[in-house]
């Protein structure tokens, strides 16, 4: 009998060892993923299904706490599936593209763009653009760039990332 406790004690430890290294334990591979933009390959956007790489940058992509990556074909299909509760938790990772200053908002412009952090983007709201689903919003890497390109277009103005899902959530989309 008291072997069968000795036993059942040292079960008892070894499936809880088990367990505490299996939970608190962060997988390498979603860490990596939450820090990295990923390129564009045969994704669906979140929102609307469409194949993203078939649309204008700026596009975006989410890593969930998870590690769930979502695809978005544009920063307003960005913002939609911010606004939208997720069963895969917070986002832990926004990217988006950025665009040159010299390229011309109303060419499409389904070539490769650099990624960067939402928070670290500069963006562009109040300029009106065809072939983009939702009010567009252009991303720069930086102010100056950001703000030759609003200066070009009525209306439109720079804003960081807070203050666009501030834009977003009033309304004013």
């Amino acid at each position: 009998m008291r072997m069968n406790s000795a036993f059942a004690l040292l079960c008892a430890l070894s499936c809880g060892l088990v367990l505490l290294l299996a939970c608190g334990v962060p997988d390498p591979q979603q860490t990596h993923l939450s820090h990295e933009a990923e390129a564009l390959a045969e994704q669906e956007c979140a929102v609307c299904g469409m194949l993203v790489r078939d649309h204008s940058a700026p596009r975006a992509q989410v890593v969930h706490r998870d590690g769930t990556r979502f695809f978005l074909c544009s920063v307003g299909d960005l913002m939609v599936h911010l606004s939208s509760p997720s069963p895969h938790g917070r986002a832990a990772g926004i990217f988006v593209e950025v665009m040159e200053p010299e390229e011309d908002p109303a060419l499409s412009l389904t070539n490769r763009h650099p990624w960067v952090a939402a928070a670290d983007g500069f963006h562009v709201v109040g300029v009106e653009r065809a072939r983009i689903m939702g009010r567009p919003v252009l991303v720069y890497s930086d102010r100056i760039s950001a703000t030759a390109v609003a200066s070009r277009y009525p209306g439109a103005r720079v804003v960081d990332f807070a203050e666009l899902e501030t834009w977003w959530s009033d309304g004013l989309h």
